[in-house]
């Protein structure tokens, strides 16, 4: 009976995670492809600033950035229930509200917008030129010695 409860309660969670995917997958698919991607790149150049700032791979600032990527989910995942929560309790007190996932895209944006300036911020640590436009739609600036600093 144990195994019984255990396949069922695992099936539970992982129908639940997979239920919540696919919502996000569903209504939001193309900006939570490019904030998939952002985070993905966003790893990567980390890792090799790391590479060659400290001569090698630091394990322990790698995990910290997996976990870092695994808790942007995790808010994506509270903004999902927090929006599904307003719609279901408005619609219980006789309230009609929209949402159309607003409030996820909102998080979606400025998970975005942190993960590109990161990514901009490694890629001129490699020495990658990056045109100045881009360095500015990240709220960069070059200082009188030509280093980038933030606004």
């Amino acid at each position: 009976m144990h195994s019984l409860t255990h396949s069922f309660e695992t099936r539970t969670f992982i129908g639940g995670i997979v239920l919540i995917l696919s919502h996000v997958s569903q209504s939001m698919h193309e900006v939570f492809i490019v904030l998939a991607v952002f985070m993905v790149l966003d790893y990567i150049t980390g890792v090799l600033c790391g590479l060659i700032r400290n001569g090698g791979f630091n394990y322990k600032k790698g995990i910290k950035g997996l976990i870092k990527k695994i808790m942007y989910v995790v808010l994506i995942l509270v903004t999902i229930l927090l929006e599904f929560l307003i719609v279901f309790l408005a619609e219980r007190a006789g309230i009609a509200i929209r949402m159309n996932g607003a409030m996820v895209i909102a998080i979606y944006v400025y998970l975005i917008g942190t993960e590109g300036l990161s990514i901009i911020q490694n890629l001129i640590i490699l020495g990658i030129p990056v045109p100045s436009f881009i360095i500015k739609l990240f709220g960069l600036l070059r200082d009188e010695s030509g280093r980038i600093i933030k606004k």
